[in-house]
C-alpha cells in the first residue's frame, strides 16, 4: 500500500515539474491514462490518482470524451506560512539588514525563515522549484541584478507557490511586490535641503534594467531636470572602478556651489570618500563654508564624518508588509490579484558638529 501512495504521489509530482519546465503548456492535454501508464510504467490506478491531485489543485481538467487539459491559475494559494524561503543571490550589508528585520518579523508570527543563496549559475526561478520539491511553498525573493522568467513565475504560482518579491517590482502580475518608494525618496532629498544649490550631479549605476536603479534616475531627472547625471557602472560588489572615482573628482571639482545625489548608500560612501579625501573639492577653503553638499538613498558606515543627508528605508515596514502580502495570498486564493507597494522612508540630515570631514 504505502509503495502505491509513494508511486502515484511520485508520478504527480513528476507532471508538475513537467508543467513547470513547460513541457505540457497552459491549454494543452497531457497524455492519456493508457499512454501514460504504459510510459512510466504504472498502473492505471496510480495514474488516476495522481491526475486526482492535480485536478483537486486546479492544474489540470478532465473532460469525459475530450481528455486532460494542463490550466495555469494566477491566483493566491491556501498554504500554511509556518515557514518561508528568502531566496537572493548574494548578500551585501543593506540585504543583512533586511534579513534581520525579515526574521524578527516571522518569529513574531510562530513561523521559521530559511535564507537561501541562489548559486551562480542557477536561476533564481529553478531554485523556488527545488523549495517546492522539498514543501516549502512561500518564498520571498530578492533578485538584485538576476533577471526573472515571468512565464516561470507563473507556472510556479499554478502549481502552489505564493510568491512576493522584494525591492523590485519585476515580478509582474505573478507575485506582489515590495519597495520602497523611489519618487519620495528622491523629492524629499531634494526638497529639504536647506537652500538652492547653483549645480546638482545624481550619481547612480548604469544597470538601468534593476527596477529601483532606473526609477531613481527617472525621479531625479523629473524633479531636476537641469541637473547632470553621471553613470557608475554597475559590479554585484557594488565598489567603484578607479576611473570612475576619477570621473567623480573631476567633475565634483569644477562644482563651486553643487548638490551631489548619489542613489545607494554604497555609492554615497565612495563619493564622499572622493570628495572630502585628500585632492577632493569637498574641503571649504580657509573654513568660509560648504561647497558640496551630499544625499543618498540608505545610510552607510562612516555617515555622521561627512555633511550627508540620508533617506532610510523602513525595512522593518517593509518585512510587515511582506509577511502580510504572503497571508493575503492564502486567504484570498482565487480572487488575489497582485499588488505594488511603495514603503516610504524616513529623512535624516546630518547636522554640523557630527562630523569633522569638512572642517579639515
Amino acid at each position: 500500500m504505502e509503495s502505491t501512495e509513494l508511486r502515484y504521489v511520485d508520478l504527480k509530482n513528476y507532471i508538475c515539474r513537467q508543467i513547470y519546465e513547460g513541457v505540457y503548456q497552459d491549454g494543452e492535454k497531457i497524455p492519456s491514462e493508457r499512454q501514460m501508464a504504459a510510459d512510466y510504467e504504472v498502473s492505471r490506478i496510480t495514474v488516476r490518482k495522481a491526475l486526482e491531485l492535480l485536478e483537486e489543485e486546479e492544474l489540470i481538467v478532465r473532460e469525459v470524451g475530450n481528455g486532460t487539459t494542463v490550466t495555469l491559475k494566477n491566483h493566491g494559494n491556501e498554504t500554511a506560512t509556518d515557514m518561508i524561503a528568502l531566496v537572493a543571490p548574494s548578500r551585501n550589508p543593506f540585504f543583512a539588514h533586511f534579513i534581520a528585520e525579515f526574521q524578527r518579523c516571522v518569529w513574531e508570527h510562530d513561523a521559521l525563515l530559511l535564507y537561501v543563496e541562489a548559486p551562480e549559475h542557477t536561476t533564481l526561478e529553478d531554485c523556488l522549484y527545488r523549495l517546492y520539491s522539498k514543501n516549502i511553498r512561500n518564498a520571498v525573493v530578492w533578485p538584485d541584478d538576476r533577471s526573472v522568467d515571468q512565464e516561470k513565475l507563473l507556472r510556479l504560482r499554478s502549481i502552489g507557490m505564493n510568491l512576493v518579491f522584494f525591492d523590485t517590482d519585476v515580478a509582474g502580475p505573478y507575485a506582489d511586490s515590495v519597495f520602497i518608494d523611489n519618487v519620495d525618496a528622491i523629492r524629499t532629498l531634494l526638497e529639504r535641503q536647506e537652500r538652492e544649490y547653483g549645480e546638482y550631479l545624481y550619481i547612480g549605476w548604469d544597470n538601468l534594467e534593476i527596477g529601483n536603479i532606473r526609477k531613481r534616475e527617472e525621479s531625479f531627472q523629473k524633479f531636476c531636470p537641469r541637473g547632470q547625471v553621471y553613470h557608475v557602472p554597475w559590479r554585484r560588489d557594488r565598489r567603484m572602478a578607479e576611473f570612475s572615482k576619477e570621473e567623480i573628482r573631476k567633475i565634483t571639482q569644477k562644482m563651486k556651489d553643487g548638490m551631489v545625489l548619489c542613489g545607494t548608500g554604497e555609492l554615497a560612501q565612495q563619493t564622499a570618500e572622493v570628495i572630502w579625501g585628500p585632492g577632493g573639492a569637498g574641503t571649504p577653503e580657509k573654513r568660509t563654508g560648504l561647497r558640496i553638499a551630499l544625499a543618498a538613498i540608505d545610510d552607510f558606515e562612516g555617515s555622521g564624518r561627512f555633511p550627508v543627508a540620508v533617506y532610510n528605508q523602513d525595512l522593518g515596514g517593509a518585512a510587515r508588509r511582506i509577511y502580510q502580502s504572503l497571508e493575503r495570498q492564502r486567504q484570498e486564493r482565487q480572487s488575489w490579484k497582485a499588488r505594488i507597494i511603495p514603503v516610504k522612508g524616513e529623512y535624516k540630515a546630518c547636522m554640523k558638529g557630527e562630523g569633522e570631514a569638512w572642517n579639515e
